[in-house]
């Protein structure tokens, strides 16, 4: 009996450790699987259209890696968008990730790979690819590439100008008709880095509507005006950037059958474009140097030049402002004032430059005295210039100017010859002498209590203390932020809020309601890309609402009427009353969201 009691009881012990033992592996295993460290690349959405964006991800799970260099794909243009950081804790297993975005904008249709890119990572390397498909827009059956869509031709109006002489450059932007944009253009590279004189100031300065090739294009000429320093072939070849406004459709069930809805719910969206552009060279030929005459002063282009005098009668050493006048269309900036002739009767000053309020005229004034009545006149002044079209040098020669200097009258000296009396003595001031005390043997305080004795002398000695924590805390804040850019930038989102709500404000007060809802948009953009830590171009409504659900009903309401406000109508159909309600949401749902736990 004994014996079969001894055999239950070592049976029990077997079973409990086998248990306690089958535990152990099962967390030994999880915690490896939670650690182990993979790479893995994605892109959403894999289907766009040509004028759509998809975000392309990499992500290290379980360990570190840097941005990788995606290799060049035909018919793509990837950007790097930034660095982020996730943490998951599900079932007891933590799972950490970095994460680098980049964005994707498709310059042509058609099935693209990404990659295969070799990512390494502490412990092993793994190469990853992504695939992409990039069909036409829904209102253009027959562009195949962006180039089909809108692009960018630059022109000149002088293929061979000269150095200094000012040339015109017209960029045409074709966007074909039916296409929506901003009006907003901007340049990216494409101009020489050296050589120009300032920098190039386009303005929009034509709109028309041409038929090219059978198609209706939108042309919006952009012109500046140019100069170089130097002689050589310069390349011209911008990028023009701008924003195409796309439509989308409603993509979430309001319960209403009624078409109004439907369009006031419906969602528009912008997109950067990158616009092709023919490059265009420009051979700058340098100024002749034969037969350059002597007056030749820099001017290059085509010139008029006048002179005058005054006043015409002076006396001997009175001065006579000669004032010479230079116009037209050239580098009027780079003309040295015209020379006189030197003459011992004659003093001359350097010569001045007075302000213009025509840009393409410059004004010289020299100062001239005459030292003797026998001068009778002012020397002839020449101007030379190179004339660019008809590729020689001129000179306009005006004088000699006639004036009449008069002698000046000696005036008769007396000199006194009665001598001073000098009145020697002491005079005796009638004033009293103060005396000055003798300098004490020691100094007392008034007070009777040495300096370095008193209150304030201790409580200054703490300051040192005190500020060198102040710097370790603000160090040590400023660290943690460098290293957690998601904490980094949740503490931007208040401030980014706020900054756009006040523009809000200053918009409502000015009635403008075209800047009201753009600050509104912005304050939610700003305020959701930073707290929510995402990349740009990713604050949408579904995206908020997946990491906000409780605001779900104020938040499709903000984004739904700000966004209808923004491309629909808004002259007459906000009232001043329905814009201040708006506000009053926005403030009152982020101040919700700021006290979340997100």
């Amino acid at each position: 009996m004994m014996n079969f009691e001894g055999m239950q009881l070592g049976l029990r012990r077997r079973k409990l450790r086998y248990s306690i033992f089958l535990v152990l592996c099962s967390i030994f295993g999880s915690v490896l699987t939670a650690f182990a460290a993979d790479v893995q690349m994605s892109i959403q959405p894999q289907l766009i259209s040509l004028l759509d964006r998809a975000v392309l991800k990499i992500e290290f799970i379980n360990t570190k890696g840097d941005a990788i260099d995606i290799p060049e794909v035909e018919g793509l243009r990837v950007q790097y968008q930034g660095q982020s950081s996730e943490t998951r804790i599900i079932n007891m297993k933590r799972t950490s990730k970095i994460i680098h975005s980049y964005l994707v904008t498709p310059t042509k249709i058609g099935d693209f790979t990404i990659g295969p890119v070799t990512c390494k990572y502490k412990g092993g390397q793994k190469e990853v690819l992504a695939q992409l498909r990039v069909i036409k827009p829904e209102d253009d059956k027959e562009a195949q590439q962006i180039s089909e869509i809108m692009f960018s031709r630059i022109t000149t109006d002088r293929e061979a100008p000269y150095v200094h002489e000012p040339f015109n450059l017209d960029l045409k932007v074709y966007i074909r008709d039916g296409i929506q944009i901003d009006g907003n253009f901007s340049l990216r590279g494409g101009i020489p880095e050296s050589g120009m004189e300032g920098e190039l100031k386009w303005e929009v300065t034509d709109k028309v509507r041409k038929d090219r090739s059978g198609v209706i294009f939108n042309v919006y000429t952009l012109r500046t005006s140019a100069k170089t320093l130097t002689a050589g072939t310069f390349t011209f070849r911008p990028e023009v950037q701008l924003n195409v406004i796309i439509p989308r459709q409603n993509r979430r069930s309001y319960g209403f059958d009624d078409p109004f809805f439907g369009d006031f719910f419906g969602r528009q969206e912008t997109r950067p474009i990158g616009l092709d552009c023919n490059a265009l060279e420009v051979a700058v030929k340098p100024v002749p140097t034969e037969r350059r005459p002597d007056s030749f002063s820099g001017g290059v282009g085509a010139f008029d030049f006048k002179v005058g005098i005054g006043p015409a009668t002076v006396k001997v050493g009175e001065p006579i402002t000669v004032k010479m006048r230079i116009s037209g269309r050239g580098n009027i900036n780079q003309i040295t004032p015209p020379t006189i002739e030197a003459n011992h009767n004659l003093k001359l000053y350097e010569a001045r430059t007075l302000p213009s309020q025509n840009p393409n005229e410059v004004i010289f004034e020299q100062v001239i005295i005459p030292s003797s009545d026998s001068v009778t006149n002012i020397p002839s002044i020449a101007f030379s210039y190179f004339n660019t079209k008809t590729a020689d040098f001129r000179t306009i020669t005006k004088g000699p100017f006639p004036i009449r200097v008069e002698a000046r009258q000696q005036a008769a000296q007396i000199i006194a010859t009665v001598p001073s009396s000098i009145r020697q003595g002491t005079e005796i001031l009638g004033r009293d002498i103060v005396y000055l005390k003798s300098v004490p043997k020691k100094w007392k305080t008034a007070g009777g209590i040495p300096w370095h004795r008193t209150r304030l002398f201790h409580v200054l000695l703490l300051l040192p203390a005190l500020s060198l924590a102040v710097v370790a805390g603000i160090t040590a804040r400023r660290n943690r932020l460098a290293s957690n850019v998601a904490l980094a930038r949740r503490q931007k989102a208040p401030k980014a809020a706020r900054h756009n709500v006040q523009l809000a404000e200053q918009a409502l007060r000015k009635k403008d309601e075209t800047a009201f809802y753009e600050a509104l948009w912005n304050a939610l953009a700003d305020y959701f890309g930073h707290r929510l830590n995402l990349a740009p171009g990713e604050v949408t409504l579904p995206t908020v609402l997946a990491r906000v659900p409780k605001e779900t009903e104020a938040l499709e309401t903000l984004f739904g009427t700000i966004e209808h406000r923004r491309y629909g109508l808004r002259s007459g159909e906000g009232s001043k009353k329905e814009m201040k309600a708006l506000l009053q949401q926005l403030n009152t749902t982020l101040r919700k969201c700021e006290r979340m736990k997100l």
